[in-house]
């Protein structure tokens, strides 16, 4: 499990109260972003980011400095807590001899300099589910009570209750795990908190999660614990 969140601070103290879930890293001249919702990092910040989960992937700019960049891919495969973090090579050629380098370091995936954005959103996207696969099927999440993906109702005996997308996902994050503490970073990612999203998302996120089960006797499953994160519990106590 990864780390938690550090606790937000005030403006200007501290950690910033936005995060950042996709990381471009560049190693050789300087150039734009390629998408506008990452956020550019020095390699060490990026490291420790990827390390504490409040990023789950980075985009890598390796075309000038190719032994600096594939050795930080290493750091970062060889890090348990950041191993299973996406890392998506920029390249001069994806064909070419550094690609294979950068693959062979521990990149999931190389691209073109020159790729369009949608591309690279597009592979972000289809990497994505290996740190947070879609639900499928039914949880059963409380005596009498069921999670239903398909049509992402809550089953309480005989009444359905649709949940929005977020709380569904939320929900399902923490029942199909119960009894596990789930870190505010792990549940960032389950639920697909948009990268520039406040600090304080996920916990409202939680508050709306939890004034939902109160409605069907269902909010002391949900339990908070300081500092670690949350945790369904199918017996609460």
């Amino acid at each position: 499990m990864l780390p938690t969140d550090p606790a937000p601070g005030p403006a200007g103290a501290g950690e910033p109260t936005t995060k950042h879930s996709v990381l471009y890293v560049g190693f050789g001249h300087s150039a734009a972003r390629p998408l506008d919702n990452s956020q550019e990092a020095q390699p060490e910040a990026a490291l420790r980011q990827l390390v504490d989960g409040s990023s789950w992937a980075v985009v890598l700019r390796c075309a000038e400095q190719a032994r600096a960049a594939t050795d930080w891919i290493m750091r970062v495969r060889h890090h348990p807590a950041s191993s299973q973090a996406v890392v998506l090579a920029l390249v001069e050629d994806p064909g070419g001899p550094l690609a294979l380098q950068a693959l062979r370091a521990g990149a999931d995936a190389v691209v073109g300099l020159r790729c369009m954005p949608a591309l690279l959103q597009a592979q972000l996207a289809r990497l994505r589910q290996r740190v947070a696969h879609e639900p499928a099927g039914q949880l059963n999440v409380a005596p009498d009570t069921t999670l239903d993906a398909p049509t992402r109702e809550l089953r309480c005996g005989d009444e359905c209750q649709a949940l929005q997308p977020q709380l569904f996902r939320l929900l399902w994050a923490l029942c199909e795990r119960p009894g596990r503490v789930l870190s505010p970073a792990s549940l960032r990612v389950a639920l697909d908190i948009p990268a520039r999203a406040d600090a304080q998302a996920l916990h409202t996120a939680v508050g709306r999660l939890r004034r939902l089960l109160r409605q069907h006797g269902l909010d002391a499953h949900l339990q908070t614990l300081h500092g670690s994160g949350y945790r369904w519990t199918g017996t609460p106590d």
